[in-house]
């Protein structure tokens, strides 16, 4: 609109009075009208609408990493897979709760037949209702195996969580120290090719500085190289994380940067056990609680079970009736039905499930043994990194100003000729070494924070 409205003003400061013009005067009058007139026309086609989806679809701002992290979450698949789970365990939580409840039914029928010496004819309506009045400690076996079965599928959901909010983590690191790896490297060559210019002229100048140039060739070849790899690192972290998010793998990507790394918590200010909490141990626990659960019902099996039902109908009988069974009449009546059963001999069935369930059970203790010494150990060996990591951090940090300015000074003195360009070269390897070890202990600190994190938190 801006520019519309500058068109517009622009057309009327040329209006001139017609007696006034000549020839000449009416055929740049024309010319520049135009050059207005083509000028409006494509004003108005670059802020046609879709012109202007074009700008709204501009560059994002960097992502952050909590961006990044909910979109991995949006996007990943095996989270809605382990979300299911979970919801497949409930449903046999809320079985388990409803056994424990009397069972209502509407039991209907009608038979025919002849002659009445071989069959009677009649038909039933009945409301039976049944319920288990003791079954050994089986339907509370039931119900821990499937509260356990319910933690076990939560813990497995954030297992899967803490492993994807890893990733992301860990490729968002390294996408950055490959950013960071590319700036030093481009900063570092852009000085050596001045520097190999100044030599270039000393040596057109009759200097004997031949072999200097050769060498400075040779260096700036090796870090050209360097960044060409450095480069290669860029994009594999970018398809890498890209992925993760949901997006294009060749899509472009920013990310915002991450705050400079900070010191570790004292270890007599850290919890005694966080790797307790972590998903894998619970999960192993629930585990085991299943397999304990398992044995318990394996031996209610073997006590006596008792259940109770009851009816209440109508028996209409057609033709004449024989006496048999629970409900041998006609009319409107109820019943009343005890059952128990009690097996005392299976022929060793029961024995044999019985030391399966205790195998079993077994083999989840010592499962969950294993995981726990894993996650510990994971833990403890991210928070001993930790420690270390920063100081290195700290040591390169304060090392790169140093190299950088001892790079400068080799140079300078280089150019006042008390300095040759071996040494040079030198104190350039040394800088960009000093460049390249910092970032290197920053994505290392980095990654065993997220490793600390991810072992020591619920």
């Amino acid at each position: 609109m801006r520019t519309s409205v500058h068109m517009h003003l622009v057309e009327r400061e040329l209006v001139i009075p017609q007696r006034v013009l000549s020839r000449s005067h009416l055929a740049v009058a024309l010319g520049l009208a135009t050059a207005l007139f083509a000028a409006r026309l494509t004003a108005q086609q670059r802020f046609t609408p879709d012109a202007g989806q074009a700008m709204a679809r501009s560059p994002r701002l960097p992502l952050t990493l909590d961006e990044a992290i909910r979109a991995a979450h949006e996007a990943n698949a095996q989270l809605p897979v382990a979300v299911l789970g979970v919801d497949i365990a409930r449903t046999s939580v809320r079985e388990a709760r409803a056994s424990r409840l009397p069972r209502f039914a509407l039991v209907g029928g009608v038979n025919a037949g002849g002659p009445l010496a071989y069959t009677t004819s009649q038909g039933q309506i009945q409301v039976v209702g049944s319920d288990t009045l003791f079954s050994g400690g089986l339907r509370r076996a039931n119900f821990a195996v499937a509260r356990n079965r319910v933690e076990s599928a939560g813990a497995g959901y954030r297992l899967v969580e803490k492993d994807l909010e890893l990733a992301v983590t860990l490729r968002f690191a390294e996408f950055l120290r490959a950013e960071d790896g590319i700036a030093f490297r481009e900063q570092g060559i852009e000085r050596l090719r001045s520097y190999l210019a100044q030599v270039r002229g000393r040596a057109a100048a009759g200097q004997p500085v031949g072999s200097d140039v050769l060498t400075t060739q040779v260096r700036l070849g090796t870090e050209e190289a360097a960044l060409a790899d450095a480069g290669r690192a860029l994009d594999e972290a970018r398809l890498q994380l890209n992925d993760l998010l949901g997006r294009e793998p060749n899509a472009p990507l920013a990310l915002a940067p991450l705050p400079p790394p900070a010191p570790p918590v004292p270890p007599s200010q850290a919890p005694l056990t966080p790797w307790a909490a972590a998903p894998e141990v619970r999960q192993a626990t629930a585990n085991s609680a299943v397999a304990q659960a398992g044995i318990a019902a394996t031996r209610s099996e073997h006590r006596p079970q008792l259940e109770v039902s009851a009816n209440v109908g109508v028996l209409p009988v057609f033709g004449h009736d024989s006496g048999t069974g629970p409900n041998s009449g006609a009319g409107l009546g109820g019943a009343v039905l005890f059952s128990l059963s009690w097996s005392f001999w299976d022929a060793g069935v029961y024995r044999a499930r019985l030391a399966r369930a205790q195998i079993v059970a077994e083999q989840a203790r010592d499962s969950e043994l294993v995981v726990w010494r894993q996650v510990r150990l994971s833990y403890q060996l991210a928070a001993a990194q930790l420690t270390s990591l920063y100081q290195q951090v700290a040591t390169w940090a304060r090392n790169v100003p140093i190299a950088r300015d001892a790079y400068l000074q080799t140079q300078s003195i280089y150019n006042g000729g008390a300095a040759t360009a071996l040494e040079v070269l030198d104190a350039y390897a040394s800088w960009i070494n000093a460049n390249e070890s910092y970032a290197s202990a920053v994505l290392q600190y980095r990654q065993a924070e997220a490793l600390y994190l991810r072992w020591g938190t619920p």
